[in-house]
């Protein structure tokens, strides 16, 4: 599993990379041999509500079955990656039927 990561506005650092590399394959560890890569993309967002929130969008690439696309949006890159990692999580459960 590859893991691709951009951030808008800001440089990636080694530490940074692998500390999201370890987030992204406990949470989806299950589906490690399903995944082919994951890329991951954060963007700044203005909300007339909440002000500067971050929205990720995450792209995992399946072998044998169309790519998923999600966008999450949180407080804080952490936080938004979470949410984006949640739901690819519970979709992989429906696309491959693996009871949690």
């Amino acid at each position: 599993m590859k893991l691709k990561l951009s951030i808008k506005d800001k440089t990636v650092t080694a530490a940074m990379k692998v500390k999201l590399s370890k987030l992204v394959t406990m949470q989806l560890q299950k589906y490690v041999l399903n995944i082919r890569t994951v890329e991951l993309q954060i963007d700044d967002m203005t909300s007339r509500q909440h002000g500067l929130i971050k929205q990720c969008r995450l792209k995992l690439q399946l072998p044998g079955l169309p790519s998923i696309m999600l966008k999450a949006k949180g407080n804080n890159t952490l936080q938004a990656i979470k949410r984006a990692l949640e739901n690819g999580q519970k979709i992989l459960a429906q696309k491959y039927a693996i009871a949690h």
